[in-house]
């Protein structure tokens, strides 16, 4: 019989597999297809992506080898920036003028790879181009909010087989992120706890949920997991906002982030995926309630078949950790 858990942030409720299936039979093996070092045909390869895009700036190899990073502006259906946008107050709330933009951080110029397949010192100078564009971005006083998100696949959203992060940044805060703000405001109101301080230390003290731990971060399969393998990587230190991240944390983060990729990759066959920031709003950066991480949820076919008929995760994801924990992650490019 499933177990009924409920979502401690949300209060949500979800049926969980006490007997989880068959991972043979939902972790469906593929062929792998080979891709080109370079695709002519993709608008983030070198050649073609200077003539349809602006690069902001370029991060390039260091010395010794590796690979440079692009950082692309994306034009948007919103207004585009500029001197004569109205600007607009940071609120709790969602009304604005409209503003958002988009930009592609490039990982590697090499089409056929991905993630997991590099260093993981690229994924950490990825992540420090993502911070400085993060705190560029909160110097604006006409934006509000913005998601970094990761999307393989076609199954995880992404429409460019070229492995890159997205940065979107607008003038109004999501309604999701809306959502937790008010549910963890008013956790910490009753109790005067962070409610994700709370529930990470009774995870580092079970460790039956934990798959990597490190210095400063930790990723976890959570209690009330809505879908198979879904990983959220926290920050041992609480941090409301992904700009409080120093330069030493970024650097395990990568480890752990590297980790998870590399276990998905290896162990699940390289399931599309999408992961995605949740990080506080500019102007509730530095509060007491709130606690960012990242949401890892890959996509299974099998898995969202089943879901649509019986809304349950059919992984328990006590099992899904142990899965992933004895996962044997192979060595990527050398850096």
């Amino acid at each position: 019989m499933p177990q009924l858990r409920q979502d401690r942030l949300t209060q949500e409720w979800v049926f969980v597999a006490t007997q989880s299936a068959d991972l043979e039979e939902l972790v469906v093996k593929r062929e792998r297809k080979p891709l080109p070092s370079f695709d002519p045909c993709c608008p983030l390869c070198p050649g073609l992506a200077e003539n349809n895009q602006t690069d902001l700036f370029r991060i390039p190899p260091a010395v010794g080898g590796g690979s440079h990073i692009r950082i692309v502006a994306l034009k948007t259906p919103g207004p585009i920036i500029d001197a004569t946008t109205t600007r607009s107050p940071r609120h709790f709330g969602n009304q604005g003028d409209g503003l958002s933009f988009r930009e592609l951080v490039v990982e590697t110029s090499d089409h056929s790879l991905c993630t997991a397949m590099l260093p993981e010192s690229n994924l950490a100078h990825v992540l420090r181009t993502l911070k400085s564009r993060y705190d560029e971005l909160g110097r604006d006083p006409r934006l509000a909010h913005v998601t970094i998100a990761k999307k393989h696949g076609l199954e995880g959203g992404a429409t460019v087989e070229h492995s890159h992060w997205q940065v979107t940044a607008r003038d109004t805060i999501p309604t999701q992120v809306s959502g937790w703000l008010q549910h963890a405001r008013r956790h910490y109101g009753k109790s005067g706890n962070c409610i994700f301080c709370v529930a990470l230390q009774e995870e580092l003290e079970t460790q039956t949920r934990i798959v990597l731990a490190g210095e400063h971060f930790v990723a976890l399969e959570p209690y009330a997991s809505s879908s198979p393998f879904c990983t959220q990587v926290y920050p041992r230190r609480h941090m409301a906002s992904f700009s409080e991240i120093n330069a030493g944390e970024i650097q395990d983060l990568a480890r752990i982030l590297h980790g998870v990729l590399a276990r998905f990759y290896h162990g699940l066959e390289d399931p599309d995926f999408h992961c995605t920031l949740r990080s506080a709003p500019f102007g509730s950066a530095g509060v007491k309630y709130y606690h960012w991480s990242f949401n890892i949820v890959p996509s299974f076919p099998s898995a969202a078949a089943l879901g649509r008929e019986s809304c349950m995760n059919s992984v328990l994801p006590e099992t899904a950790a142990e899965f992933l924990r004895a996962v044997r992650v192979e060595q990527a490019i050398p850096a």
